[in-house]
């Protein structure tokens, strides 16, 4: 019995994280006219010139702290995070109360990649100032590099509470959707978020790359542009890659995929979304081990991320350690009842054992709750092909699970070889149509599917001696 068990990708999306600018610099007290200088150059995108007014201002009144926090802004905006470190923790010595300095802080330490530091001043910021709705967005960041989702989905909620308006929460509120599986409220909230703020590009980026329609590749043009751009975050670098290589997986160019995702891990190597991935190219590549190490340490990173466990168990099936597999899949289903892809492994894992009630049941229960999840529909069939159902339901059973996923390479298979065969009703029969399905297989199947390939090169070769 020839059962899909793919390994499930995660949709790879924006975070929007930004560090603010010192709000109303012109009327702040601890701000010199040197710095309110540095500032205005800033604005008018005289970087030189702002940098070298700021330089001079905290030489000239080192005691002031909107001084300091105007010189690590601009530093941090001009692509300098390193020194602008140092300028903002001077900025909080002088002025402990100020939550807008702890929160631009944070921001530039987490774009540093250390995301425990970040969150201590957002936390600060956030104690300092209730309604800061910028700091509890950041700080939701914070918590969501360090695999705590669920914590960062309630800072996200928090700040879209006391600011609804803002845009960057509910961007990053549809990532945690995304890592959750649940696409529906993910494109809800990239809607929201650049219904809120058109010139906002993350939502709008994140939704071309839900769309698998033509704007796609123009969405993914652009996110690859900002990420060309100076002073572009490794994040923002590592997200334009991963999209080219989710981009080359969709299309089956699994070595291309692999190299794009492996580049991406260069940026940001404790990604557990970006981890999973790169596991399912391996798995496609007959690299197990490999898929297996970049599972656990996604697990390790994010031990809520319910795709890879699922991938987890899918590679203990796919080294024969069903026992294994079963308990990954029974404790998922534990902590969601509904999970579609638990009770659809659990059934390929009832059927490789030869209970096919209980995988019926599996298989049943996977498409009550995903009605259009091709692989549910084809192993239904094959069941029921077991069973001894008709040949032509048979074959309007593969026709409708093609009709849902086209590239599902044994339905291909299983439908081919139903229209070779001599023993298909010659009404049913169509060699012409088979020889496609077949070759089609050819295309799709991965590379170390061996007894599918010949299965599929002899019936092409046994069409080709007896069919004119």
């Amino acid at each position: 019995m020839r059962i899909p068990r793919r390994l499930l990708p995660c949709v790879l999306a924006l975070l929007a994280v930004f560090v603010l600018a010192p709000r109303g610099a012109a009327a702040r007290e601890d701000l010199s006219p040197r710095a309110r200088q540095a500032y205005q150059a800033f604005l008018a995108g005289d970087f030189a010139r702002a940098l070298r007014e700021s330089e001079q201002a905290v030489r000239e009144n080192p005691r002031l702290a909107g001084n300091w926090a105007t010189r690590g802004y601009i530093l941090s905006k001009t692509g300098d995070k390193n020194g602008a470190v140092p300028a903002y923790e001077q900025a909080i010595r002088l002025n402990a109360s100020d939550p807008v300095a702890r929160n631009n802080l944070g921001s530039v330490l987490l774009d540093l990649s250390k995301p425990n530091e970040a969150l201590h001043y957002f936390d600060m910021a956030s104690r300092l100032r209730r309604d800061y709705a910028d700091a509890r967005n950041n700080r939701g960041a914070a918590l969501e590099r360090l695999g705590r989702q669920r914590e960062a989905q309630r800072a996200y909620l928090e700040a879209t509470r006391i600011d609804p308006k803002h845009a960057e929460a509910h961007n990053n509120l549809g990532v945690i959707h995304l890592k959750a599986g649940n696409v529906a409220a993910a494109a809800a909230s990239f809607a929201r978020a650049a219904a809120l703020n058109p010139e906002f590009e993350a939502p709008a980026l994140n939704l071309a790359m839900l769309d698998d329609g033509a704007d796609s590749e123009e969405a993914l043009r652009r996110l690859e542009e900002a990420a060309a751009r100076p002073g572009a975050s490794p994040q923002l670098k590592a997200r334009a890659l991963a999209a080219r290589g989710a981009r080359e997986a969709d299309a089956r160019r699994w070595e291309e995929a692999h190299a794009y995702y492996t580049k991406a891990l260069g940026y940001t190597p404790n990604d557990p979304s970006l981890l999973n991935n790169i596991a399912v190219v391996e798995d496609q590549l007959g690299m197990d081990r490999e898929a297996m190490l970049h599972l656990d340490q996604a697990l390790e990173l994010d031990p809520d991320l319910t795709v890879a466990q699922n991938n987890l168990g899918i590679v203990h099936v796919h080294r024969d350690r069903l026992d294994l597999a079963e308990s990954v899949f029974r404790d998922l289903l534990e902590q969601d009842p509904n999970f579609h892809r638990a009770h659809y492994n659990l059934g390929v894992i009832h059927a490789s054992r030869g209970e096919v009630t209980q995988a019926r049941r599996s298989f049943e229960r996977a498409a009550q709750l995903s009605p259009r999840d091709a692989g549910s529909r084809y192993n239904l069939a094959i069941l029921a092909r077991q069973r001894g159902v008709d040949p032509a339901s048979e074959r309007r059973a593969y026709e409708e699970v093609l009709a849902l996923d086209s590239s599902m390479a044994e339905a291909h298979l299983s439908l081919g070889t139903l229209l070779a065969d001599p023993e298909t009703p010659a009404n049913l029969r169509d060699p012409a149509r088979a020889r496609r399905h077949l070759r089609r297989f050819l295309e799709l199947a991965p590379r170390g599917d061996e007894e599918g390939r010949q299965q599929a090169s002899d019936w092409l070769a046994w069409l080709d001696a007896n069919i004119r």
